[in-house]
Order: C-alpha cells, then sequence, then structure tokens
C-alpha cells in the first residue's frame, strides 16, 4: 500500500509541475544525518538530479571542502573563506591581479599561489594547456555560483578529475571508441576511416570534464554523476554527442569538417545531448560502471 501510495503521488505531483519532488525531500533527509552519509549522497547523485538548492552544498561534501560532520561545517567554511580572501588579497599587493582581471583568472592565479607554482611570467603561464582546461571549469563556476570563493573552491575539486581523465586519455578514447561502433557501426566506421578519432578535441572534452563545450545549465546534471562516482558518464557524454549530430557527421568528408560540426553545441542542443548522455549510460548499466573511489580531501 505504501508503495502503491508513493508512485500515486510522483505522478500526481509530475501532472502538476512538480516533478522531483519527492527526490527532494529525500535529499533533504539525508542532509539531516550526522554524521553525514557520503556513501547514500552519492548514491542519490546517481539516481537523480541534485536539486540547485541544495547543489552547492552537495558538490562541497562529496568534493571534500566540507566534512561529514555537520557541526563544523560553519568553522570549516570560515577557515575556507579567510583562505581564499588571503590568496586574493596577496595576488592584488603583489600586483598580479587588477580590476581588468577576469575573474576566472584571478581564481587560477590564486590556486597557482596556493600551490606555490605561481611563476614571474604568469600571463604567459595562463595560456598553457592544461591551465585554459582549469580556465574553463572556472568559469563555468562561476556561472553556476554566485560567490567566487564558492567557486573556487568546486573548481579546484574538478581540477582532480580534470587531471585524472587526462592521464587515462587513451583508456577513455579506447572506451569511447567501444561505445560508439556498438551504439552505431556505421557512424563509427565514417569517423575511424576519415581518422577523426585522432583529430577530435578528446583531451579537451575529457580535460575540461565538458565545460565549456556543453551549456552549464545541462552540464551540472552530467557532474552530478560524475561526483556520484561514475567516471563513464563522461565518455557516454562524448558517444551522445557524436551520435546527436550523426547525418551531418556522415555527410562530411574531412576531419576538419566533423570538428567544426561538433563543435556548434548550443544551449538547446546541449541539453538533449544530456538527456541522450544519461540515457545511454543507463542502458550500459548506470552506477554500475566505472567508479572513482579515491575523491581528494580537500586541504
Amino acid at each position: 500500500m505504501a508503495t502503491d501510495e508513493r508512485n500515486f503521488r510522483s505522478y500526481y505531483y509530475e501532472k502538476v509541475g512538480f516533478r522531483g519532488v519527492e527526490e527532494k525531500k529525500s535529499l533533504e533527509i539525508l542532509l539531516k544525518d550526522k554524521p553525514l552519509d557520503v556513501i547514500k549522497l552519492k548514491q542519490f547523485c546517481l539516481r537523480f538530479p541534485v536539486p540547485a538548492l541544495h547543489r552547492n552544498k552537495v558538490w562541497k561534501i562529496l568534493l571534500g571542502v566540507l566534512s561529514a560532520y555537520t557541526d563544523s561545517h560553519q568553522w570549516i567554511w570560515e577557515q575556507r573563506q579567510i583562505q581564499f580572501s588571503d590568496l586574493t588579497h596577496a595576488l592584488d599587493v603583489m600586483g598580479n591581479t587588477t580590476a581588468a582581471t577576469l575573474p576566472s583568472e584571478k581564481l587560477l592565479l590564486a590556486w597557482l599561489l596556493e600551490n606555490r607554482c605561481l611563476h614571474f611570467d604568469y600571463i604567459m603561464q595562463l595560456q598553457r594547456s592544461d591551465h585554459l582546461k582549469k580556465l574553463a571549469i572556472l568559469d563555468t563556476c562561476l556561472k553556476l555560483f554566485d560567490r567566487e570563493v564558492d567557486a573556487y573552491w568546486l573548481a579546484k575539486g574538478f581540477f582532480h578529475y580534470s587531471t585524472k581523465f587526462i592521464q587515462g586519455h587513451v583508456k577513455f578514447k579506447e572506451l569511447m571508441k567501444m561505445k560508439l561502433e556498438i551504439e552505431d557501426s556505421t557512424l563509427y566506421k565514417h569517423v575511424i576511416g576519415l581518422g577523426a578519432m585522432e583529430t577530435l578535441p578528446l583531451e579537451y572534452w575529457f580535460g575540461q570534464c565538458f565545460a565549456g563545450y556543453i551549456a552549464e545549465t545541462s552540464l551540472v546534471r552530467i557532474w552530478d554523476k560524475l561526483l556520484g562516482g561514475s567516471t563513464q558518464i563522461i565518455v557516454f557524454l562524448a558517444v551522445a554527442l557524436i551520435l546527436h549530430f550523426r547525418h551531418t557527421i556522415l555527410a562530411c568528408n574531412s576531419c576538419e569538417e566533423i570538428n567544426l560540426c561538433v563543435s556548434k553545441v548550443t544551449k538547446e542542443t546541449s541539453e538533449i545531448v544530456v538527456n541522450e548522455a544519461i540515457e545511454l549510460w543507463q542502458e550500459h548499466g548506470g552506477p554500475i560502471g566505472l567508479m572513482i573511489t579515491d575523491l581528494p580531501k580537500q586541504k
């Protein structure tokens, strides 16, 4: 009876425009646990999109910015804010930042300073490919969260994934090829025949966790799954992007044409591709896929 009532309520909520009400309530119950059950929070992220109201807090917990012990959250966050303020103040004093410095650049300079790798010629340093990937992640976080301090600490967590994906680039590319061949052998043969798999910006797609390529309002649902523990979601996003442009890609006669085709991802296309990626991911096992267990504990 309880199951029937729950299913009826879910159906009713969706009909009247309150889809996800029960999921939101479930998350709020999880966030009241003392201490927080991080495993259950990850499982929630794998099953449902995190409500925007709680995403800031949930991501901070899963990225190690805040601990599982809620009584310490206020003190920990105060220390995070002080640390961020000290870093940005130091940059101002040294003359590394001005009123004209872009917010994402300022945050990256703060990260470089914190990690003791800020060069004298920092302007050139920002143009390095690995730092361009970090700038894309920072830009996305700045669009998602109102305060720079929030964007800074959350982006730092995603830098961990960026590094992991770059290091495992070959493995993720091979996995992508395998999934694409399963889904559409004709498209796969065309892409491979043109040698396009070697020229697609996979290093940037994976290294930026698709920041800057997929609209942030849609990308958050992919990042929810990523923080839930599934790295394969990024691979399925790449596959879904190729599949979405199937007809155009089949008409392409060069790698350059294919690269141009997949670079035209609008906000509307982003939403469609993300939906298709999540469906593919679920069809292939969803959260049963490759997991990340060594999430960073931020210092």
